[in-house]
Order: C-alpha cells, then sequence, then structure tokens
C-alpha cells in the first residue's frame, strides 16, 4: 500500500472549476463563478485553486497529480448562443467554418471524420501551452506534480462513470462540443472504461438546441433550460419536421447527424424555416425532436451492449424532461444523471481519470452527497452579520422556528454547511417557500427579478415521493436525490403542492433522504407536523444572472436585495423588519 493518491482536477472551460480526491473520495469541489460571481466564469480557476485548500483541508503540496481536462482545446469555448464570446467576438475558427460551409461540398468535408482527426491533432500544440500555464499557476501556489490533459468527453463520461455506483453499465455523454466532438458513448466494466462511439461537433444537436434557444430570445447558451420550459406551451407538431430535417437519427451508424450549416450559416437557415413561428411552438419542435433522438440513442446502444443500467452526461443532459423519457424505456434497469453534469463537472471527471490510470482497485462508487463546497464557522457568519448592520438571533431550536415561519407562509432563505457543487441548490443554498399557491411562480420570480418558465422545484422527504411522483421507484430514486429528472405528478401533488406542477403535469424534485442532511430534513418533517403537508419550494438562492450564493456576505446581500422574509444562516435567524408581516 502506497501513500494516499491526492489529486487536483482542474477544468478550464465555461463553468470552470477545480476539484481534490484522495483514492477516489470527493474531498473538495468547487467552481469559479461561485467566487467570483460571474455566471458560468471561464478559464483558468485562479480564485478557486487559491481556496480549495481550505476547504478540503489539505496542502498544495501533498498533491501528487495534476489532471486537466480537455486535450485539444485553447480554453474556454463561446459562452453565447451566436457562438461569440462575452465581447461579442466571433472567432477565427467559427468564421473559417462558415466560409467553408458556403462552398459545393463544404458541408461534407465539414462532417468528415478525418477533417475533425485532423483539427484535434493540430490544436494539441496549443492545449500544451494551456496546460503548461496551467501547471505554472499551481506550482506558484505550491503543487509540485505531474500534470496530464485528458479528453473534454472523457472526463464527462469519468465524472458520471465514478459517482454511479453502476461497476457496469452504459454511459451517454452529449453536449454542445468540447475537444472537437459532442458525443461519446462508452461502456463501464468493472472500473475500466472503454469508449464504444464518439461524434464529431458538426453533428452537435446540444448546438441546434441553443440555436433555438437563440431563437426563442435567450442569448445566453446556459439559458437553455428555458427553452425547456416554454417547450409545454406549444405544439411541436407545427415545427418538429423542420428540426427532422436538420438534424436526424442515423440508425446504421448509431449518430445523430447534421444535415444542415455550421454556427451563423445555421442559425440563418433556422431563423428563416421558422418564421412567423412562435417562441413557444419552436421550444416544442426542438424538446420533441432532442427526446425522440436520445432515446432512439440509449435503446440503440442498449441492443448493442446488453447494458440495461445507463448513465448520463453532458449539458444536453441538464434537460431533465430529455431524462425522463429516457428512464420511461422499459429497456431500462437504472438510471443516473451526474448532478454536475455540464462542463461544471469536468475537473472532476479529469482527476477521476487520473486515479483510474494510477490505481487498478479504481471502481465507481456511489455518489451520497454534493454537498462539496465551501462551510463557514459560526463566527465567520456571525462577523458578516454584524458587519452588514443585521440584527439576529440564535435560536434554542432554529428547525423548530424555520418550520413554523414556512407554516406562516413566509419565504425563508436557507445558508448552511457545505456549499453544493452543481448547477442545483440543494437546501444548503436555498430559498423555500410553502408550495400551495400557483401564483407564487410569477410573484416570487418577479421579486427575484427571474424570467422563468418552469414552475419552482420541490423538496420533499423519500417517504412521500410515491405519493407525489408517477413512475418513481429505485430506478431512478438516486438521481432524483439531486434533481436531475422530472416525473408526472399525482392528483394529490396537484391539489397539495400546485406550485411545483408544470402545465404538462410534471415536476422535477429533490427527493430528500435523511441521511444526506439531516437538519433538511427535519425542517420537512416539522412544516409536515404543523400543516400536514409534505412539499416546499425549493429555488435557488440568488438574484437572477448571478451565481448561487457562496459566502455569508453573498448571502445577506442577496437576502435584502430579494426582500425576503428570513434568513436561516448557519445557527442563525435574522428576519426582514419591512417583511415579515406580510402573510400571503
Amino acid at each position: 500500500m502506497g501513500s494516499p493518491e491526492l489529486i487536483l482536477g482542474v477544468s478550464d472551460s465555461h463553468d470552470s472549476g477545480a476539484v481534490l480526491i484522495c483514492d477516489g473520495q470527493i474531498l473538495a469541489a468547487v467552481n469559479e463563478e461561485r467566487l467570483d460571481r460571474r455566471k458560468t466564469s471561464a478559464g483558468i480557476p485562479i480564485r478557486t485553486l487559491q481556496e480549495l485548500w481550505r476547504v478540503a483541508g489539505v496542502r498544495p503540496q501533498e498533491v501528487r497529480h495534476i489532471a486537466v481536462a480537455g486535450s485539444s482545446s485553447m480554453g474556454a469555448p463561446p459562452v453565447n448562443n451566436d457562438f461569440t464570446d462575452d465581447e461579442g467576438r466571433f472567432s477565427l475558427m467559427q468564421l473559417a467554418a462558415e466560409l467553408v460551409d458556403r462552398f459545393p461540398g463544404g458541408r461534407g468535408l465539414l462532417a468528415s471524420p478525418a477533417l475533425n482527426d485532423a483539427y484535434r491533432l493540430l490544436m494539441r500544440p496549443f492545449s500544451a501551452r494551456r496546460v503548461e500555464f496551467i501547471r505554472e499557476i499551481a506550482q506558484g501556489l505550491g503543487v509540485d506534480a505531474p500534470i496530464t490533459a485528458f479528453d473534454h468527453h472523457h472526463c464527462h463520461v469519468a465524472s458520471a462513470y465514478y459517482t454511479s455506483g453502476f461497476p457496469d453499465c452504459l454511459v451517454i455523454s452529449n453536449d454542445g462540443f468540447g475537444d472537437a466532438q459532442c458525443s461519446e458513448v462508452a461502456v463501464g466494466r468493472s472500473g475500466q472504461l472503454e469508449v464504444l462511439s464518439r461524434n464529431p461537433f458538426y453533428n452537435s444537436l446540444g448546438v441546434y438546441y441553443n440555436y433555438t434557444t437563440l431563437f426563442c430570445g435567450f442569448p445566453k447558451s446556459h439559458h437553455a433550460g428555458k427553452t425547456t420550459g416554454l417547450a409545454a406551451f406549444g405544439d411541436p407538431r407545427r415545427t418538429v419536421e423542420v428540426f427532422r430535417s436538420l438534424i436526424r437519427w442515423d440508425e446504421v451508424r448509431g449518430l445523430y447527424v447534421n444535415c444542415g450549416g455550421v454556427f451563423s450559416n445555421s442559425i440563418h437557415e433556422l431563423n428563416r424555416r421558422l418564421a412567423g413561428v412562435s417562441r413557444e411552438d419552436a421550444a416544442a419542435g426542438i424538446q420533441e425532436h432532442c427526446e425522440d433522438i436520445l432515446t432512439a440513442m440509449v435503446r440503440y446502444w442498449i441492443a448493442r451492449t446488453g447494458m440495461r443500467k445507463i448513465v448520463l452526461v453532458g449539458g444536453v443532459h441538464a434537460n431533465v424532461k430529455v431524462n425522463q423519457r429516457i428512464a420511461s424505456l422499459p429497456e431500462v434497469e437504472g438510471l443516473f444523471v451526474f448532478p454536475n453534469m455540464g462542463d461544471g463537472g469536468l475537473a472532476l471527471g479529469a482527476a477521476f481519470l487520473a486515479w483510474a490510470e494510477s490505481d487498478a482497485r479504481a471502481t465507481p462508487r456511489y455518489l451520497d452527497s454534493v454537498y462539496l463546497g465551501q462551510a463557514y464557522t459560526d463566527s465567520e457568519i456571525e462577523a458578516a452579520l454584524r458587519g452588514a448592520g443585521v440584527a439576529f438571533s440564535r435560536p434554542a431550536d432554529l428547525v423548530g422556528e424555520v418550520a413554523a415561519h414556512l407554516a406562516a407562509n413566509r419565504i425563508v432563505a436557507r445558508f448552511d454547511g457545505r456549499m453544493e457543487f452543481g448547477p442545483r441548490a440543494l437546501g444548503n443554498r436555498s430559498i423555500l417557500y410553502p408550495a400551495t399557491n400557483p401564483d407564487v411562480n410569477q410573484w416570487l420570480n418577479r421579486q427575484l427579478r427571474r424570467t422563468e418558465f418552469m414552475p419552482f422545484a420541490p423538496v420533499l422527504r423519500d417517504v412521500d415521493a410515491t405519493s407525489f411522483l408517477k413512475g418513481f421507484d429505485e430506478r431512478t430514486a438516486h438521481t432524483a436525490e439531486f434533481m436531475t429528472i422530472t416525473y408526472d405528478v399525482t392528483d394529490q401533488c396537484k391539489r397539495e403542492a400546485p406550485a411545483v406542477v408544470h402545465v404538462d403535469g410534471t415536476a422535477r424534485p429533490q427527493v430528500l433522504i435523511r441521511q444526506s442532511n439531516p437538519s433538511y430534513y427535519d425542517i420537512l418533517e416539522q412544516y409536515h407536523q404543523r400543516t400536514g403537508l409534505s412539499v416546499l419550494v425549493n429555488t435557488s438562492f440568488n438574484m437572477h444572472e448571478e451565481p448561487i450564493v457562496c459566502t455569508p456576505e453573498d448571502a445577506v446581500k442577496a437576502f435584502f436585495s430579494s426582500g425576503l422574509d428570513v434568513l436561516s444562516i448557519g445557527p442563525f435567524l435574522a428576519t426582514n423588519p419591512r417583511r415579515l408581516e406580510q402573510i400571503r
């Protein structure tokens, strides 16, 4: 037995971040946006690299390996749905691809696997310089260890496989693109991954979803969830044939294939084909087509591998409706969606790949928590409250008081313990409210300055899940802990918790088990004892277009900026005197 293998994983893609694992156990995982306060922050995660050691309780000198996500990458990709950067600039590669696309035969050339491979080889020297720069930054922090870069999609696949708890399974990654690929299919067997298929970026289904999101009026790539929400208000029959003609499923090769153009050429073509169409119908068409293609993809690879436990990852699988459709397939015996499914999870995948290379005993483990970020001491929280001039108390029964406020129809912001890793607030950086009034989706979103089309997500105890969620069972119970899948809801849910039910009769729940967050679970129990109700609204604790709060100072600022009623922060309770007596 050697010394513990402490590995630092780093990603400089959009939603960049860093992680530390030791012998396959995740010690800390943080995304840069939480520290620099820029949504889906891109580039080398300097602040995270400086902070990670405090979070994990280790020293930089203990790191034995640095793992970087992205082997054919120049760094952060564009963040807008027209594929410009934050300053509105187009890359030379994009402009060149658009030019080739306009010439006869150009599309066939761009779609060629040979050209894709050539591009990846061409990018390797540029990527090597970037990796060297990351190594120099790590050295400046005291990390002196070998460094290895891993393929973007293989990092996606590894992040999901090694947290799934499934030793043998089918792992599928779908996103916009990374390292010139848009998808990877692999089989995990006894701790090892075998790649079965890769799809060049030209064919990206995720990119078409982003093009449609732009058509719907949302410029940023992280707004794709709004398109998913809009889809329920539209009629897919009015637009789905447009999408079927532009990107199709190839049953022979087991790939989805782009029959249209690239980048701006494709955007112009799509806008022309959708002229006069409502954004709701456009969203419904791309959503139905995306679900159809990806269920076909899963069925194709189940038939060829015999694997019936499915693991999903990549930004496309932030689409909870797609994940529900896949879970409903009779061939699927178990489903896990990695909670930080987009590029925010790449650093963890890179770290796992380095671990698997160094340890023959590496095997998937059951992810029991994503509370992997910063926690703050009582004294740090108290200092933030006093520094902001906030009146507060330290109740003997904090859980009971929070439940009483919720039973009195007050909005409670909860800040407690370690911050969540990934895009979902799962109780430690959440806003809670009773789910009894469907109008909450309008007035609370307006209060938070959000423009959302999905209802708020519910949180409920595991013992209540089957009463409120149709089809909830052990096949999806694990992934439902992380708010990564929708379910059709029961009549009881529609009666008792209409605020969390979308117009299509679905909800995206966090199904809470006691051992993952005991005090959060106790709030639900005491709320139930007071009201007889089992479901609360759980929405992220942040203002519109801001990342979820990280520090106590972030929490106090967001609390008062949002005009919320009650702040439960660590062991303390603060109230907003202008709001406390308002009972809706």
